[in-house]
């Protein structure tokens, strides 16, 4: 019996890992070559730490053995996965990959909208915090003066 995985995201890795880890890590879990390929996007969190986002895609139809067993039923169960990567004590949380493919397309009335909205939210946003650091040099300011 053959199982077939989408694909799967591994949401935070270090920049100390690339592609050829990640592939290296399921490879060694299940057992053979069952990764078609590493898709990588590096981001930067709120903190400015640089991190991977790697989206593993594999072949179809891969063996049914106790590890990639275990895997399936418990992304299926638990929707996600802890998979040790052999580097001391350090584990990726691994997902099913649910982004969907964007395709080139004319933006609906709908689309329009909801992106006017994301930018007068982010707008505001931004205004509010500038509001408030000219509030805290004020504030500041008023305590020093004499």
């Amino acid at each position: 019996m053959a199982i077939s995985f989408p694909s799967v995201c591994v949401p935070r890795v270090t920049m100390h890992s690339d592609a050829s880890d990640v592939e290296r890590v399921f490879n060694s879990i299940f057992g053979g070559d069952y990764v078609e390929r590493v898709d990588v996007r590096e981001t930067t969190d709120s903190k400015g730490l640089k991190f991977q986002v790697m989206f593993v895609h594999f072949k179809q139809d891969i063996p049914s053995n106790k590890w990639t067993e275990h895997f399936y039923q418990k992304l299926n169960k638990d929707t996600m996965v802890k998979v040790m990567t052999g580097f001391k004590e350090f584990y990726w949380k691994v997902y099913y990959n649910q982004s969907s493919k964007k395709v080139p397309h004319i933006m609906t009335p709908e689309e329009e909208v909801k992106i006017a909205a994301a930018k007068a939210e982010a707008d505001a946003a931004k205004a509010e915090a500038v509001v408030e650091t000219v509030e805290a040099v004020a504030e500041a300011l008023a305590e020093t003066t004499i």
